[in-house]
């Protein structure tokens, strides 16, 4: 009777450690300053993402957009030794002339292959940071920076810096004048 109260309360003892111990292995979303240990997952434990979530429209150089967030749970795996789970939005975009032309359309890319992913917030002004990275035009890339400017969330403020930092000789864009613009520089975006 003894040997069994004893088992009992070790494998309580075990279970509470397990539990204790996975959950020291989840970071809230907006923690700054540390490395998280290999396989660790950053959580977006208050839900923050969501409201990022679903279809957003905006109109720039008679051209009308079209994003879709959508949050995923990635797996940060470019530094091996530490790579991480990491709750991010991802985006797909189709772009739309003013005679209903599709200029750019990846909406039906796979989650792992969106060109724009979500990256943090930030710390200073809690606008959540996404890159872009565009394989099919060049490897044009960029930093996007989004956030809410109204209460209801239903109007979304998207800011951009984008670069070309490698055109080798086999871009279609090596020696052009105007370079394509897939994604605006600066806009608001309405929710659908």
């Amino acid at each position: 009777m003894l040997n069994i109260k004893i088992m009992k309360k070790i494998i309580l003892f075990i279970i509470f450690t397990f539990t204790i111990s996975c959950q020291a292995q989840t970071y809230p979303l907006r923690t700054y300053g540390i490395e998280f240990p290999k396989d660790s997952y950053v959580k977006d434990t208050n839900n923050e993402l969501l409201d990022y979530e679903g279809t957003w429209k905006g109109t720039w150089n008679n051209k009308t957009i079209f994003v879709t967030f959508k949050k995923i749970k990635f797996y940060k795996s470019y530094l091996d030794y530490r790579a991480y789970f990491n709750d991010i939005i991802v985006g797909k975009f189709k772009v739309i002339d003013s005679n209903g032309v599709i200029l750019y359309d990846n909406t039906s890319l796979p989650d792992n292959k969106a060109k724009i992913k979500g990256s943090n917030f930030k710390k200073v002004d809690n606008k959540y940071s996404l890159i872009y990275i565009d394989p099919d035009l060049c490897s044009m890339s960029g930093s996007v920076y989004i956030n809410f400017t109204d209460a209801t969330k239903t109007k979304l403020n998207w800011k951009a810096v984008y670069s070309w930092d490698i055109i080798t000789e086999s871009c279609p864009y090596y020696n052009a004048t105007v370079a394509p613009e897939p994604l605006p520089y600066e806009i608001i975006l309405t929710k659908q």
